[in-house]
């Protein structure tokens, strides 16, 4: 039997780490009706791979160019939308490999619950088996607990799933937040209209070159710098929209202080460390973009 789930990955020169993805998805205990796979301009031999996919379950679209990861999520959520009637999405990078049985404990535990989910998102490890892509936990986070569920108020593309219910009254992930931060926008979105949950027992690995929970902007390399920016942008409209206009000001002046010890502790490279953050501390201020719905919905 399958879930009618479809799982939507964006990939970006990490053949070996899409194959093993998409091998991983192929053999589910509850199979996925399809796979879409976007592909943001590899120049890897990925485009040339996908070319000889011969398989009416698996769907690619390559893109022009590449324009960052929330609009590879953004793009493949419309094309999942629209070349399937598939009931739910599974969202996840190219290095996520989850177990075998991560998709039927995300459905079963789904199913245990009578009142509407707004998304299920699954227990994320790195490669040493320690915890990763962390979701935030809700003030209310036990309301579930005896049923194995853990209410979260915001989580990573690292698996997670979402009905096309929701997407089509909630709309897609928001493309011109470009990286660091789309997710969290999307499930926050999400989350303040309908209860969500972290589900321990549905396990993916995600094969990042380094635990995302170790690493700062005081210590990261300097070639993934640029990313802070849109973090930092993205986190202050994120408090703007969904929060207060007094959480994404304490945000700010948080901001400003992380500045001065970004000056004083970094290992290297302190200004262009600090300028990032003030930078897209500033930003987020005016940042303002729209969000997108399915055209059927409007």
């Amino acid at each position: 039997m399958k879930s009618n789930v479809c799982a939507i990955v964006v990939t970006y020169n990490r053949l070996s780490l899409l194959k093993r993805c998409v091998e991983k998805l192929l053999n589910q205990t509850l199979p996925v009706s399809h796979i879409v796979i976007i592909n943001n301009r590899s120049t890897d031999g990925t485009t040339e791979y996908l070319e000889t996919i011969d398989s009416p379950m698996i769907l690619v679209h390559n893109m022009f160019k590449n324009e960052g990861g929330a609009k590879g999520f953004s793009e493949g959520m419309k094309y999942a939308y629209k070349h399937t009637s598939d009931d739910a999405f599974w969202i996840m990078d190219d290095d996520t490999f989850p177990d075998e049985d991560a998709l039927e404990n995300l459905v079963v535990n789904k199913n245990k619950i009578k009142e509407k989910i707004g998304f299920l998102c699954s227990n994320v490890r790195w490669k040493d088996h320690s915890s990763t892509n962390i979701p935030a936990a809700s003030s209310k986070w036990s309301a579930h607990i005896d049923a194995g569920l853990v209410k979260v108020d915001a989580a990573t593309f690292v698996s997670v799933l979402v009905s096309r219910e929701i997407v089509t009254e909630l709309g897609f992930p928001t493309a011109e937040l470009f990286i660091w931060g789309d997710d969290t926008e999307f499930t926050t979105r999400i989350s303040t209209r309908y209860p969500c949950y972290f589900v321990p027992a549905s396990r993916v690995l995600h094969y990042s070159e380094k635990n995302i929970s170790d690493v700062t902007i005081m210590d990261d390399a300097v070639t993934r710098l640029s990313r802070y920016k849109f973090m930092y942008r993205n986190l202050i409209y994120i408090d703007k929209k969904y929060h207060s206009k007094f959480k994404a000001a304490k945000r700010f002046i948080g901001n400003l202080f992380a500045v001065i010890e970004t000056l004083v502790k970094s290992r290297d490279h302190r200004f262009q460390r600090s300028w990032m953050i003030l930078a897209g501390s500033i930003e987020g201020l005016t940042f303002n973009p729209s969000i997108e719905y399915p055209t059927r919905n409007r």
